[in-house]
């Protein structure tokens, strides 16, 4: 189907993508790398959603490295650029694909707020968006904000925030995960930046970071430009 789509698209002055699974299970059983690396003009890279309520324990959305914390070594956003790369994929046409939203998750005891506790089930739905077991970025910075959520950030880096308040908890990445993958896109060379998705970002500015914080971030980091105070949630 590819080589068909390309064959049709391209003298049409068209692009031709896909957006990719991070799992290494599915790159190798659904995948033929090759055809889709000659074929089409980029990958989208859905590194996201590692981790959710039907895990039955908290974990974070998306990881950039490994963390202790973590179940498996392969659940992370550096693991699968690199298993696309090893498999493949130019450099290049690998676009990462990063969330403007968390994973949520009702606790099964308040009191157990690390990474990797117990969990009943997916989070409360959120005001806005509705859904159990997912908040937007900007339904959670306003929780931080106004509600006074708990923010807590891995010493090391190799993660996003999570923010926890009764037996809510949610992992996301802000502003300052934004811009470490934004600047681990340009170390390794990459095709670019995507998202998911851009009316879950801070679009009217209720938290005070500007409108769309994240994707200001990710558009200067990738530009060269002045960026948004790490310290902004």
């Amino acid at each position: 189907l590819p080589p068909d789509l390309s064959r049709e698209l391209k003298p049409r002055g068209l692009l031709l993508s896909a957006a990719v699974s991070p799992s290494r299970v599915v790159v190798d059983k659904a995948y033929d790398v090759e055809t889709l690396s000659k074929h089409l003009d980029w990958l989208g890279l859905m590194a996201y959603d590692y981790h959710g309520y039907w895990d039955n324990r908290t974990g974070h959305v998306a990881p950039l490295y490994y963390n202790d914390g973590d179940t498996f070594p392969h659940f992370n956003t550096n693991f699968s650029v690199h298993y696309w790369l090893k498999a493949g994929a130019p450099r290049e046409k690998l676009v990462l694909g990063m969330p403007l939203y968390g994973q949520t998750f009702t606790l099964a005891d308040s009191g157990d707020v690390r990474l990797g506790a117990p969990s009943a089930g997916p989070g409360k739905p959120g005001p806005h968006t509705g859904n159990a077991g997912a908040l937007a970025f900007y339904e959670i910075c306003d929780k931080v904000r106004h509600e006074k959520w708990t923010v807590e950030r891995s010493p090391d880096g190799s993660m996003g925030a999570v923010a926890h308040r009764g037996d809510q908890w949610v992992g996301y990445d802000d502003v300052s995960d934004i811009h470490r993958k934004t600047e681990f896109i340009k170390e390794l060379g990459l095709g670019g930046a995507m998202v998911w998705a851009l009316d879950l970002d801070d679009f009217n500015n209720n938290c005070g970071c500007g409108k769309s914080p994240l994707l200001t971030t990710i558009n200067h980091g990738l530009r060269g430009l002045p960026g948004i105070p790490s310290d902004c949630t």
